[in-house]
């Protein structure tokens, strides 16, 4: 699975381009919902953490495009009440459904390979045949297992760092048109 920084590097892209680079929150606000709202599906690593178990509730149906409606559905409830219900549901339903994209697109070693993707209407796990993420060690520490999640986190950063870039970008060029305009 992709680490946390690809994670966030995309719901930060997803999440700029489907508000049309708007200011929601505020500047630095809007980045981080994004991006937080970029990795929250892997906050089901808590409950295994917590208990002792590992990784055993990874990968569930918080990796679903059932979870996605949720995310966009309570970005939209919380929202309302600001009159942004609208954009930060549609920035939410992206910078969330990034996440299920890049999981979906990984290489997977451990079973179930792949993720309840089409969840609620079905909980068939699904795996891309055509990886762009390497996977991520999570166990053990050696030399190797951290070179290869160092490897792993540059092409994240590689592929991925240029889209947030572009997004931090236009979100910076459409606030500067607007105060012109005023």
């Amino acid at each position: 699975m992709p680490t946390p920084l690809g994670h966030a590097l995309a719901g930060l892209a997803a999440g700029t381009a489907a508000t049309g680079g708007r200011t929601l929150l505020g500047p630095v606000k809007d980045v981080v919902f994004f991006c937080g709202v970029g990795v929250m599906a892997d906050l089901d690593f808590l409950p295994g953490l917590i208990s002792g178990q590992g990784a055993a509730w990874h990968r569930g149906i918080s990796h679903s495009i059932g979870a996605v409606a949720v995310a966009g559905l309570v970005a939209w409830l919380w929202g309302r009440r600001h009159g942004l219900g609208k954009w930060l549901a549609l920035g939410a339903l992206a910078a969330y459904a990034s996440h299920i994209l890049l999981d979906f697109l990984n290489v997977d070693t451990r079973p179930p390979f792949g993720i309840p993707l089409l969840w609620p209407f079905s909980g068939e796990y699904m795996l891309s045949h055509h990886a762009i993420f390497p996977d991520v060690k999570r166990h053990g520490f050696t030399w190797a297992i951290v070179l290869h999640d160092l490897k792993a986190v540059g092409w994240e950063a590689l592929l991925l760092g240029p889209l947030a870039g572009a997004a931090l970008w236009w979100r910076q060029a459409r606030r500067a048109r607007e105060q012109g305009s005023i």
